[in-house]
């Protein structure tokens, strides 16, 4: 008889008793003991209460391979309150949120950071106080004549200081033949005045001395500043030789005033000093230059020369300068031959009247009789607006300027931007009017009071912005 394997398997019967079967289960099958976890059954625990009171257990029955009851599949967990299509597969974790949700939290975030810098930025905004200043405006005509004395006159009138300084210039002129030639060195030195404290004049061909006896004059008039402590006034020139020939190109050298050996003390005190050796010093036969073309070439390095200058004559904050008022001393210098021709060589002494800008304007507010109630005022140029000397043989610096104003100008109060912010601290703002009123330099006034729901100006003065809108002259 043949065996049967599957018989071979079937594990012993056991008396613990066995499982009922299951209702829907057309074989009831009685297990073997198992582990606790294989012993799961898909029957309620009503059910088997139920069974086992009816004491429906059943007998063990044969047990092999193809009876072992399979436990069906626990079926799945629902919930009513939630949508099972909106759940992700296992693995796929939770759905990501929408992008429109994040974009609209940014922006809420960057909305209430630009609120808040604007809130900052109001808040800590300082008060800020515009001013326009008090003017007025005035026409001038050829009567309108001024006179001015040298800065060193002991005068309450209105008062200048001279400003000087040598220019050169030269052109090239094509060679004409040759001339014999007697030509004096020149070069600059710079006068100093460790003498006195006034300006000191030297007159138009006063010599300068060096140590071996060369002899050099200055071709005009010559001011030299004052001294101011222990620092001695200075002014630089040129100067040319006594005489003709090559022996006056001395190199830099300390220069003595012969004239002023009448006083130890002046004469030991004003000196000369070069840096750079004199030249053009030649006697001899050089290549010559017609005369038309020799003029011509003056002429035009002349033009140059008064056009630098003009270019030096500006004004500054300080002091106010009159171009018109300058005066310029043209002088010769030696020609030197070159490839192809001669250069013409010239210089300018060029010397000019400078006014201190508050004092100039206040001395033509007092002549035209304007009030200025005490206060500093300021002159701001209009139209046409210059100034033309009424004599032209004064010696600047120390002679007085005569001259006299034409255009317009605007006469500016000076606003005191200390005294409106200690006036201002800690007040009302409904007193404002009444306080900018009580400044006579202020013309008109606005403010804004930051942060703009205080209703006082800030308590200390540093916290007020002066801004000063200066009035255009026409």
């Amino acid at each position: 008889m043949a065996k049967d394997y599957f018989q071979d398997i079937v594990p012993p019967n056991n008396d613990q008793g066995t499982r009922p079967a299951r209702p829907e289960q057309a074989i009831p099958v009685t297990p073997a003991p198992a582990p606790a976890a294989m012993r799961t059954s898909s029957v309620s625990s009503e059910e088997r209460d139920e069974e086992f009171d009816q004491g429906s257990i059943s007998e063990p029955a044969e047990r092999s391979i193809r009876n072992i009851p399979v436990a069906p599949r626990a079926p799945r967990r629902t919930f009513p309150d939630r949508d099972t299509r909106e759940m992700p597969p296992v693995g796929m974790g939770m759905p990501r949120r929408p992008l429109t949700t994040r974009w609209w939290l940014w922006g809420v975030a960057a909305v209430s950071v630009v609120a808040l810098g604007l809130l900052l930025f109001v808040a800590l905004r300082p008060t800020v106080i515009t001013v326009k200043p008090r003017s007025q405006t005035l026409t001038f005509d050829q009567s309108s004549q001024f006179t001015a004395y040298p800065a060193s006159s002991a005068t309450d009138s209105l008062t200048y200081s001279l400003q000087q300084s040598d220019i050169t210039d030269s052109e090239l002129v094509p060679s004409s033949g040759t001339v014999h030639a007697e030509d004096k060195a020149s070069g600059n030195i710079t006068i100093y005045n460790d003498y006195q404290a006034t300006p000191l004049k030297l007159i138009a061909t006063t010599r300068f001395q060096t140590a071996d006896g060369h002899i050099f004059r200055v071709p005009a008039d010559v001011v030299v500043p004052a001294k101011v402590g222990s620092k001695p006034g200075q002014v630089t020139v040129t100067v040319q030789a006594d005489k003709a020939g090559a022996d006056y190109n001395v190199s830099a050298s300390k220069f003595t005033v012969p004239g002023l050996k009448s006083s130890a003390a002046a004469y030991a005190h004003v000196y000369a000093q070069s840096t750079d050796p004199m030249t053009g010093g030649f006697v001899g036969d050089k290549p010559g230059v017609a005369a038309g073309a020799l003029q011509t070439a003056l002429a035009n390095v002349r033009a140059r020369l008064e056009v630098k200058a003009h270019e030096a004559a500006s004004s500054t904050p300080e002091l106010l300068i009159f171009p018109q008022l300058m005066q310029i001393t043209y002088q010769d210098q030696p020609q030197t031959s070159e490839a192809g021709g001669v250069r013409i060589n010239e210089s300018a002494h060029v010397a000019i009247p400078a006014f201190s800008q508050s004092d100039f304007a206040a001395a033509i507010a007092q002549a035209s009789s304007i009030d200025t109630s005490g206060a500093t005022v300021t002159l701001a140029p209009g139209t046409g607006f210059g100034a033309q000397p009424l004599a032209t043989s004064t010696a600047l610096g120390s002679d007085p300027l005569q001259f006299s104003l034409s255009g317009s100008a605007l006469i500016v109060w000076n606003v005191d931007a200390g005294v409106l912010q200690r006036a201002l601290a800690g007040k009302e703002q409904g007193a404002f009017q009444t306080i900018i009123g009580g400044i006579p330099s202020v013309a008109s006034a606005t403010a804004r009071v930051e942060p703009f729901w205080k209703g006082t100006f800030p308590a200390s003065a540093n916290s007020i912005k002066v801004v000063i809108v200066p009035p255009q002259a026409k």
